[in-house]
């Protein structure tokens, strides 16, 4: 049987905190300048890149605070029912599958954007 730290979980960051840190890790690691003279097949790769480089970032927080979170069904059965009696058992699941929700939804929108991208044919459209 595993031993839990639970104080030494993680807080989970805050909407916009999240969206700092993925947006100034992604203006970090990425190229940043386009120049109007590029081909258009440039100009589209490196915008497919910055959305697949935020997308797999969002992802792998989000994956990060799902993980980093116990499964009630996997802890030993005194810390569920304390679980539970403190901070409602569905709520903890519902909290937990509502960001799970939210790593699929990135995952589309980024296939989505990543597929506009493709046959986008000027700069101006792949902006």
């Amino acid at each position: 049987m595993p031993v839990y730290n639970f104080k030494a979980l993680p807080s989970v960051p805050t909407a916009t905190d999240l969206l700092d840190v993925v947006l100034s890790k992604t203006q970090r690691q990425t190229p940043t300048v386009v120049r109007g003279k590029w081909q258009i097949s440039r100009i589209r790769q490196f915008y497919m890149r910055k959305v697949k480089f935020t997308q797999q970032t969002f992802h792998n927080k989000l994956n990060g605070v799902i993980d980093s979170f116990p499964k009630l069904d996997d802890i030993h059965p005194f810390y569920a029912d304390l679980m539970n009696v403190l901070y409602d058992r569905d709520h903890y699941k519902l909290a937990l599958g509502q960001i799970h929700t939210a790593v699929n939804l990135v995952d589309k929108i980024a296939k989505d954007y990543v597929r506009l991208l493709k046959y986008g044919d000027s700069l101006y459209r792949c902006k």
